[in-house]
């Protein structure tokens, strides 16, 4: 259908409103594919996923993967290659010539100067595509116009909000720590404290005494010092580091990540001393790379997260997997998922 046949979210044929323009939203989204997406991502409504993570969804293909970064670098190299042999031959070649030939030295030098804007230009464009993951444009262009349209949103989409609506079991087997409160009401939303009588916090002081802890966080720098500095504020505690683990989004391919500033030498020289991260791990952190742990696949994330806690909260305990919790050494099930 025309652009002209739909004119203020209204079929021209069947003259009904719909929820999504193209035109007018970031993500260049219509209905058909958002219904599509949260549809496939929810399982028929049968999974509970956050608005957060339905936006990493329609976002994913965007936002690029660890594997085929969206780097300006290599059309930056490609204007140098060209601008700079002939920009120099040109003056090279004037000022050879002399007299009338300053026109090439002139023209050289033009071509010069355009091949360095070129690829500084290129460059940043490149970086341009890692350095914000923006949710708010989404909330606004997309979720409105869509509870606008159909009164609600698609079934199994809930709101990030969802934990602090969620009760908390009387006597907690164990806690989760989860700084993202969409990751946490994704878990909260499907059953995840009443299944494993876990409770869930944001915080290390919103967390209940004695029992072990479990810490989920972002791929990054900040994510993995965060594991430390809650062992370091809950002092003989089980700590156990359940991801998300640098490592893991390496490998993935789809992988959602993103760039941005490199961690703080005095985090890096933490980590390393740690021994928790691989030099590959660190070399990666090093470089600025990180990722969202609401960008992980709904399914792939509850199946990790059970699986970690099925772990901590069962009987007994195998002392080899004790130590290697200790230096947050698990893994998680499917990580090409990821």
């Amino acid at each position: 259908m025309l652009y002209k046949e739909r004119p203020s979210y209204t079929c021209s044929k069947c003259h009904k409103t719909f929820a999504l323009e193209p035109r007018a939203n970031s993500l260049r989204l219509h209905d058909a594919r958002f219904l599509r997406v949260a549809t496939k991502l929810t399982d028929n409504g049968r999974l509970k996923v956050t608005e957060s993570q339905l936006w990493f969804a329609l976002s994913r293909r965007t936002l690029g993967s660890v594997r085929g970064p969206r780097s300006g670098v290599p059309s930056a190299i490609g204007c140098l290659a060209f601008g700079l042999p002939v920009g120099g031959g040109l003056g090279v070649a004037g000022v050879a010539i002399g007299g009338e030939g300053y026109i090439l030295t002139v023209l050289g030098a033009l071509l010069l100067v355009g091949a360095f804007v070129a690829a500084v230009g290129n460059v940043r464009d490149g970086r341009k595509r890692y350095d914000t993951l923006p949710l708010s444009p989404f909330r606004e262009q997309a979720l409105a116009r869509w509870k606008f349209a159909y009164g609600e949103l698609p079934p199994g989409i809930v709101d990030d909000a969802v934990l602090h609506r969620t009760a908390r079991p009387e006597q907690p087997r164990a806690a989760l720590l989860c700084p993202d409160l969409a990751v946490a009401s994704f878990l909260a939303a499907n059953g995840i404290p009443r299944r494993y009588g876990v409770e869930i916090a944001t915080t290390v002081q919103a967390l209940p005494d004695d029992v072990p802890v479990v810490v989920l966080h972002d791929a990054g720098a900040v994510g993995s010092v965060r594991v430390l500095a809650t062992r370091d504020a809950l002092p003989g505690r089980r700590v156990v580091d359940a991801g998300l683990r640098p490592r893991v989004v390496m490998k993935a391919p789809g992988a959602v990540v993103a760039h941005g500033t490199a961690p703080q030498p005095e985090v890096v020289a933490r980590l390393r001393t740690a021994g928790a991260l691989t030099p590959e791990e660190l070399f990666w952190l090093l470089d600025g790379w990180w990722s969202p742990l609401v960008g992980v696949r709904p399914a792939t994330l509850l199946k990790a997260v059970s699986a970690v806690l099925e772990r901590v909260t069962g009987p007994g305990g195998d002392p080899d997997r004790r130590k290697a919790e200790a230096l947050g050494f698990l893994t998680w099930p499917d990580a090409g998922a990821a």
